[in-house]
């Protein structure tokens, strides 16, 4: 029973690492009653990104720009955009090319992740900047997402604070850990940016000081707490104990998962 246990835990591990996109939204904010308006971004490569602008309902500067774990699409993180709204934060999320309502753009599942999502994120930020004069920014991802939020995070000035849930480290590392410990070979990208990797993100960095939470399951196989001290620059962490997988922080325990997040979040 133990050894199946591991090994199902090591399948969703895997499944989870696994780029899955679904281009139909199963549900839209409107079923939840959740105001909100949805806008295209241009990117710089000339993909067309669908995004979804929330704002709390007491008016506030703060913004948190969410981005997805690399399976589903926004439609599946609805319950995690109305936490961060409970907690005095309008929220934006999106999907990259190849999710959700953006543009066509083939998606192989043995490929880690592309160098496109980097553009994705940094052209919904310019977005902010440019469209509606947002000036400062906390970043929010997971899986994928969360690897992003701290690559592209710590390269941008404006970002003020970023949270991560289940960081990748460096594709290198990733793609031995993932070979050790599912025997699966997954391909890494040519032409990733290294600065964007989250274990040499603040290498280079010299600007504004930020914050950076890691959330962590520590019974996760793949990047656990021993894998994500390879990222520099983390200021906060939070294990979740009882969660099998990283896939699954968020539902473990979501109260505590989120007063984390708000202690983080009004801390100065």
């Amino acid at each position: 029973m133990k050894y199946l246990l591991t090994l199902l835990i090591t399948v969703i591990s895997a499944h989870v690492l696994a780029l899955d996109p679904v281009k139909e939204y199963k549900v839209t904010p409107d079923k939840f009653g959740m105001t909100y308006k949805e806008e295209q971004i241009k990117s710089k490569d000339g993909a067309i990104l669908n995004a979804w602008f929330f704002e709390a309902s007491t008016k506030t500067t703060n913004w948190v720009v969410m981005s997805g774990s690399g399976s589903g699409n926004m439609a599946d993180d609805l319950e995690i955009v109305n936490s961060f709204l409970s907690t005095g934060q309008n929220v934006v999320c999106y999907d990259y090319r190849g999710f959700g309502a953006s543009s066509e753009f083939k998606i192989d599942p043995d490929l880690f992740i592309y160098p496109q999502f980097i553009v994705d994120l940094n052209s919904v930020l310019d977005y902010l900047r440019k469209s509606r004069a947002i000036t400062k920014f906390n970043l929010y991802g997971k899986g994928i997402g969360a690897g992003l939020s701290i690559g592209v995070g710590a390269n941008r000035p404006e970002t003020k604070k970023i949270i991560a849930d289940g960081p990748w480290t460096n594709l290198e590392d990733m793609k031995s850990r993932i070979k050790a410990i599912t025997g699966k070979d997954v391909n890494m990208p040519f032409g990733f940016d290294k600065n964007h990797e989250p274990t040499y993100a603040f290498d280079k960095y010299k600007g504004p000081s930020k914050s950076l939470l890691v959330i962590i399951s520590e019974q996760d196989k793949l990047i656990g707490p021993s894998e994500v001290k390879s990222i520099k620059g983390v200021s906060s962490t939070y294990v979740v104990k009882n969660s099998p997988t990283n896939s699954e922080n968020f539902s473990t325990d979501k109260n505590t998962y989120f007063e984390e997040i708000s202690n983080f979040l009004n801390k100065k």
